[in-house]
């Protein structure tokens, strides 16, 4: 055995010595790759895949906020016959509160930050690169910018007054939890710095179709606006918001569906790439499906419209609650027609009811409002507004405006309600026995962190 090991160390030692005698490259393990590659001094090959990897994941909140916020809001029922929870959980069923992790919900708050960090890396790279001029630099990053921005709003408005951690740079050293007005503001700023540099960009990146109306730095303020204008919305800053959606791609002149449907999508794909998750076959046999909640078709006014978006089935699905109430569903999503459709975000009828909003909660505004509001209903086949112009009624017809036009587009109605302090059962649809969540609880990862 010594014989034997001495034999291997002769032959090993010369090996040795050889190699000590070279200088060896660095190598990047490919199961663990360094990030450093990509932030000191990238160039453009390097960055332009950065860019599409934070498209790729710009999209990943909307399946769970449509899913779990509109079934928190009783836009939609859960027919997924893969775990109970989806019914009975979501609707509140024998829980009166929500708990850490709480089921499936992921989706609204790590993947938002996934998206975030990737972002980050962005914004770190293009900095430092010496290979772009300063004015592709600042495209690079006012993009990066305006996506965190974007995606910061998902975990916080799932979090409610939890409220979330915006800095997360360091991901060894986060910043702390700060409180949900804090962190609206935070957002802001972030916003507001991308917007800045974008106005002083020049934007040498490919997008994809998702942003056809959009490629160039002046097409991605628009964008940014859009969404400085849905941050400052939550915030209640009126005239910043109004400001913003000025800024924006805003069309207070639409008289079609299409003008209604301007503004980016979310696209999808065959595989590799991910399908449209909202896209169900109409009628097709299935013991997984997205109901119509029957709320939502029984309160649309007779000759709407937007009744379009639901199909009727010939059949019925019913499944049960875990306390005894039996759900029928009888409508599905029709907006789809395939798992290759784009899904639409943040779309001109959006900014419409957005600025209807903002003018009347603003003093002198009604009459704006109005016209807002008319748009709207005249393009969905509904006559002008005939009610009070109050600030109260303006809100709530422009509330029911919401409900449908932008209805299981990334549970608006659930936030919608809680912002105005109608989330209760004298404002939701509760037949099927269940009750409301005002927000989701903190993760465990989260508190781990806090309490080492």
């Amino acid at each position: 055995m010594r014989k034997t090991s001495y034999k291997i160390l002769l032959v090993i030692l010369p090996m040795l010595f050889a190699f000590s005698a070279c200088e060896l490259d660095e190598v990047t393990d490919p199961n663990a790759p360094d990030i450093t590659a990509v932030t000191s001094d990238p160039g453009p090959a390097e960055l332009q895949s950065l860019v599409t990897g934070l498209e790729s994941r710009h999209r990943l909140y909307y399946e769970n906020a449509t899913e779990a916020w509109g079934s928190f809001g009783r836009e939609v029922w859960a027919f997924f016959a893969s775990d109970p929870r989806f019914i009975d959980e979501w609707l509140a069923v024998g829980v009166t509160e929500t708990y850490p992790d709480f089921f499936n919900t992921a989706g609204t708050y790590v993947s938002p930050y996934r998206a975030i960090k990737q972002a980050n890396i962005i914004i770190e790279g293009a900095s430092s690169s010496s290979r772009l001029t300063a004015e592709e630099a600042a495209a690079y990053t006012g993009f990066a910018k305006t996506i965190k921005g974007y995606q910061l709003l998902w975990p916080l408005l799932q979090q409610g007054e939890n409220g979330i951690r915006v800095n997360v740079e360091d991901e060894l050293n986060p910043g702390p939890i700060v409180s949900f007005d804090e962190a609206l503001a935070e957002i802001r700023n972030i916003l507001d710095e991308g917007a800045d540099e974008l106005g002083r960009g020049t934007v040498s990146f490919n997008l994809s179709s998702g942003f056809a109306d959009f490629q160039d730095a002046a097409g991605l303020l628009r964008f940014n606006r859009a969404i400085a204008a849905k941050a400052a919305m939550y915030a209640e800053d009126w005239g910043a918001m109004e400001s913003a959606l000025e800024a924006s791609y805003l069309n207070l002149e639409a008289g079609s569906e299409a003008d209604l449907n301007t503004g980016p999508t979310h696209p999808y794909g065959n595989s590799p790439d991910i399908n449209n998750p909202l896209f169900y076959p109409l009628g097709a046999a299935t013991n997984t499906l997205l109901i119509v909640h029957p709320a939502v078709v029984e309160d649309l006014p007779e000759g709407d419209g937007r009744a379009v978006k639901f199909f009727e089935r010939n059949d019925t699905l019913n499944t049960s609650t875990a306390n005894g109430v039996d759900l029928k569903g009888v409508f599905q999503d029709a907006r789809y027609s395939g798992v290759t459709d784009a899904i639409p975000y943040l779309r001109n009828e959006e900014l419409i009811l957005m600025y209807a909003e903002a003018r009347a909660q603003q003093d002198g505004g009604s009459n704006d409002a109005v016209d807002a509001i008319n748009t709207i209903r005249n393009i969905w086949g509904l006559d002008n507004y005939d009610g009070d112009t109050d600030r109260d009624s303006l809100i709530d017809e422009i509330l029911f405006q919401r409900r449908f036009s932008l209805w299981a587009e990334a549970g608006q109605r659930w936030v919608d309600l809680r912002r105005y302090d109608r989330l209760n059962a004298d404002n939701v649809d509760l037949r099927d026995g269940g009750g409301l969540f005002q927000q989701v609880a903190r993760r465990t990862s989260e508190i781990a962190w806090d309490g080492q």
